[in-house]
């Protein structure tokens, strides 16, 4: 019970106790009925409290970058361009950096990604690592070679890499945009809903670009949704499952493809 609650309460119970002293216990049968009907009234609705009144649109999105990123755990959904390619990724995350999840290029192949106690593991399918090697330029043959290995199993990133591979389950890489000050200057839209949850909006003009901004009014000032409209990379991330734990193991040791073993083994 909220302290106004408790005060509240407090203050119906002094009022009877007052009245009942004050008539002896003894009230006339109309003031009884009037009692009566006042306990029996129900209150009056109360606007809802705005947990934003009196703050910019900058302190508002600063307190949504500090709840976000304060979260245990999240899963971030999105889809959008990258270079020019059509990208969709579905991930959960924990601050710890646990992470499990799936990516793919529409047309291009997917893939999916685990991140165990900090080292990140990959399995594409055949299409996947195609489009891999065609943007590295590797050869049509050599590509073909490196699906045919890795069909079926997970790469473990080498350890030089595993930092760059485990961006993907980072919540300030994914967050870097807003941080990077997307959302200095916006403007306070209209009310909106996410999924049930009601959600003030933030809205920021960027060249070609608009990014708009969705953030919970009730509970905790968390990010719902950034949609970027406009520009050479428009996308859309939606933000949700807030604290959930993140289950994840790693992979069977025989469905591991250990790059840092076959270069030890090839040295």
């Amino acid at each position: 019970m909220t302290n106004r609650k408790i005060l509240a309460v407090a203050a119906l119970c002094v009022t009877a106790t007052v009245g009942l002293t004050a008539c002896g216990g003894g009230q006339s049968e109309d003031h009884a009925d009037k009692a009566d009907k006042a306990a029996s009234s129900p209150p009056s609705p109360k606007a809802p409290v705005d947990p934003f009144e009196g703050l910019t649109a900058n302190q508002i999105a600063d307190k949504a970058l500090e709840a976000t990123k304060s979260a245990d755990s999240l899963k971030v959904a999105g889809e959008g361009k990258d270079d020019g390619k059509d990208l969709s990724l579905e991930f959960a995350l924990s601050k710890a950096g646990d992470c499990t999840g799936k990516f793919s290029y529409i047309g291009s192949g997917q893939a999916e990604l685990l991140v165990v106690d900090k080292v990140p593991y990959m399995k594409g399918d055949e299409a996947f690592w195609k489009e891999i090697g065609k943007q590295k330029g590797t050869s049509a043959k050599q590509t073909t070679a490196l699906a045919e290995l890795l069909k079926g199993r997970w790469m473990k990133a080498p350890a030089k890499n595993a930092n760059k591979m485990g961006d993907a389950c980072n919540l300030d890489a994914l967050l870097k945009k807003m941080d990077d000050g997307h959302t200095s200057g916006a403007t306070k839209g209209a009310p909106a809903e996410i999924n049930g949850q009601k959600a003030i909006t933030l809205t920021r003009k960027e060249g070609a670009e608009t990014h708009t901004f969705y953030i919970a009014t009730e509970g905790q000032p968390y990010f719902l949704k950034a949609v970027t409209e406009g520009g050479d990379e428009p996308n859309t991330m939606s933000f949700s499952d807030y604290n959930k734990p993140v289950a994840v193991t790693a992979p069977p040791a025989d469905q591991i493809f250990d790059l840092d073993k076959v270069k030890a083994a090839g040295s």
